[in-house]
């Protein structure tokens, strides 16, 4: 008997997977799928885009269909045409319309006959809150657009976000894990049931939790990949190379190290791994002893070296055959191409480092402290951006959605963090001087140098981009990103204890996009684009980052006199930042005759004499390091013209000195050397 019943189970089982025509993956970083929802996750009315459409509102005390609605591109379920589908208020979306079962809000294994036919499934979330909300959206482009069923602050012990996304083209299924309250208990049934005997779920299911975390943005979602059809056993594709993009012809020879994932079903013990120059003579190794699983990735070296003998821009493939001794199942996902480009010349690189950070975080604190220790013994040899952010709530009040860009693009979720030259993450804490000379050291192939004016609320900005090599191809993923900063602010204090907080940048111009430097060429052909933007509206300072400063009406620059200018050109694709550059202010509408101040001696070691003219209307004199402290900071009297500094317990280093009055400032710059 017992034997009768394990082979009926093990048939049963090996029916269920025979039969069952979708296999899943789960998704190996964070964010949701293809990138084309980037949408905030909040409820309906409280903070979710207007853009959205309501399918099933809030308040059902037991589980219930929503209406039947429309697919609103082609798309096949389970190999069938499928144009409708409704959702249930328990996780159910169905595309057996006519079904009158509704699923309880009590989750199970899958197959089950409370399921209809069909049916994609969160199951075990429950919409009978007064926020729960199951709204639609399309995303993308036609021919690779996606369909969102949203449910938006739905329950699973506390509130839940989950998606069902439909895929244009491919006829892949998603399930997207959004957020979660931190109390929240999520036990769910995700997966697809074809009919009461074959079903596909994902691994943990009926008690599957929650990966994603608190975080409104999509960068902590996790998603699960549904695919029709039969997964390869043995099927590898390469997926990225660890060699950094741009390289100096006198380090050559280069190594070649690409990262290899595995797509099959099977571990993968042994293989062999292939790299090509320019479609040219193919360079293969075998290696071994390996233990790569489904969907994990493994990086290789190359034992063989690249050594071109001129610069250029070379195309670079690399893929993998050979698995296990047998052939690899899909061709059509097994090569990988990229652009490596060589330079024979090179300039100073000045490091871009861009800070993500806020007022509410205790570890901010000590970040900031660390940095900007290393910063004060290294002045003038680095650009500096600071991000406020949106967490620990209610997050910095300075939190811009430009910031909330940066973030997503290089896929911060906590802070303190820093990114050196757009390609390398950290946490500030206890960030060395090993670190800030790693930055440093890597060539650069171009010179770029900005200049910059403030008058009223404009500023107008003039930046110049001199490349020092010729190589075709090369420049079309560049981009100038310009970032106005604050050199210090103090409003945006919050309950971590700092009052003072420095390059908070206010605005990028004209977006966080930045603009486009397709036309770039060199070398001997320096370009310059001139950039122009004027704050709007009154200052305010908003409650937090809830509701960040918007820039058609407002603005939260708490002196306009202080504001400066940082600049760089990023690979859009690679993230990785060429060169940058701190702005020089040189004239203002605000400004007095620079021709009737005479700062001497410059540079200076122990005094500095401040000439200013005898009918001037000068009301304050302050000194500024490089990193935008005020070192020095005095009353002007109307009456008296003559100012002689004591700076003998400066460091060395650039100051700026500003003279201001209620309308007008002058900055000159003091170089203090002992």
């Amino acid at each position: 008997m017992k034997r009768t019943l394990l082979y009926l189970l093990l048939t049963s089982i090996f029916v269920n997977s025979f039969h069952s025509q979708y296999f899943y993956t789960t998704s190996l970083s964070n964010g949701n799928p293809g990138g084309l929802n980037m949408d905030d996750e909040y409820p309906l009315g409280s903070g979710l885009d207007a853009s959205w459409d309501v399918l099933l509102p809030a308040g059902s005390s037991s589980p219930v269909w929503s209406a039947i609605d429309s697919i609103p591109f082609p798309f096949t379920f389970n190999n069938n045409f499928v144009d409708q589908f409704k959702v249930s208020s328990s996780g159910v979306l169905t595309f057996d319309i006519n079904s009158t079962i509704i699923p309880g809000f009590s989750n199970a294994t899958i197959p089950d006959p409370a399921i209809p036919n069909n049916s994609v499934m969160v199951w075990g979330l429950e919409g009978t809150g007064s926020n729960d909300n199951i709204v639609t959206k399309t995303f993308g482009n036609p021919g690779g657009q996606q369909f969102w069923v949203f449910f938006s602050s739905y329950t699973a012990g506390s509130w839940s976000y989950w998606s069902i996304v439909l895929e244009e083209g491919s006829n892949k299924i998603y399930i997207v894990d959004q957020r979660h309250s931190g109390s929240a208990a999520p036990a769910i049934t995700a997966g697809i049931q074809i009919d009461s005997a074959n079903a596909v779920m994902v691994t943990g299911s009926p008690s599957l939790s929650n990966l994603a975390g608190t975080d409104p943005s999509p960068s902590d979602n996790h998603y699960y990949e549904f695919t029709y059809g039969t997964q390869n056993s043995l099927d590898v594709s390469g997926v990225d190379f660890v060699n950094e993009p741009y390289l100096h012809l006198n380090d050559a020879p280069y190594s070649i190290n690409g990262v290899f994932r595995n797509l099959g079903l099977d571990t993968i013990i042994n293989m062999k791994i292939n790299y090509s120059i320019n479609g040219g003579n193919m360079v293969s190794e075998y290696i071994s002893n390996l233990n790569i699983g489904s969907y994990q990735d493994d990086t290789s070296s190359f034992n063989t070296l690249w050594n071109p003998t001129n610069a250029g821009t070379y195309d670079i493939a690399i893929w993998a055959d050979s698995l296990n001794g047998g052939s690899d199942m899909d061709n059509s996902n097994d090569t990988l191409h990229k652009n490596l480009h060589v330079f024979d010349i090179s300039t100073q690189r000045i490091p871009l480092l861009e800070t993500f950070a806020s007022s509410t975080s205790q570890f901010s604190v000590t970040g900031n402290t660390d940095l900007h220790n290393i910063l004060s013994t290294n002045q003038n040899d680095y650009t500096l951006v600071k991000y406020p952010m949106s967490w620990p709530s209610p997050g910095d009040p300075y939190y811009t959605l430009e910031g909330r860009q940066r973030r997503l693009y290089y896929s911060i979720n906590t802070v303190p963090r820093i990114v050196n030259n757009g390609i390398v993450q950290f946490n500030p804490i206890g960030f060395t001087q090993q670190e800030f000379d790693d930055a440093k050291d890597l060539y650069s192939f171009m010179n770029l140098s900005a200049e910059y004016s403030v008058g009223g609320q404009t500023i107008d900005i003039s930046v110049n981009i001199d490349p020092l090599c010729n190589t075709s191809g090369i420049w079309d993923n560049l981009v100038l990103h310009t970032a106005v900063y604050e050199r210090t602010t103090y409003n945006n204090s919050s309950v971590n204890g700092e009052i003072e907080f420095y390059n908070i940048m206010k605005k990028m111009i004209p977006d966080a996009s930045g603009t486009s430097l397709s036309n770039l060429s060199g070398p001997n052909n320096p370009t310059t684009v001139n950039l122009t933007y004027t704050f709007n509206g009154l200052y305010n300072l908003p409650a937090g980052s809830d509701t960040p400063i918007d820039h058609t009406f407002e603005n939260s620059v708490e002196d306009f006199q202080n504001l400066g200018v940082a600049v760089w050109i990023q690979d859009v694709e690679t993230k990785y930042v060429l060169q940058s550059s701190e702005g020089s202010i040189v004239t203002s509408s605000f400004e007095l005759d620079k021709k009737e101040i005479k700062v001497f001696p410059n540079p200076s070691s122990e005094f500095v004499n401040i000439i200013l003219p005898l009918n001037h209307r000068a009301s304050t004199l302050e000194i500024f390091d490089v990193i935008g402290n005020i070192i020095f900071s005095e009353k002007i009297i109307q009456s008296k013209n003559n100012y002689k500094i004591n700076i003998a317990d400066f460091s060395n280093g650039i100051y700026q000195i500003v003279i201001s009055s209620k309308d007008k400032i002058v900055t000159e710059k003091l170089e203090v050397c002992k």
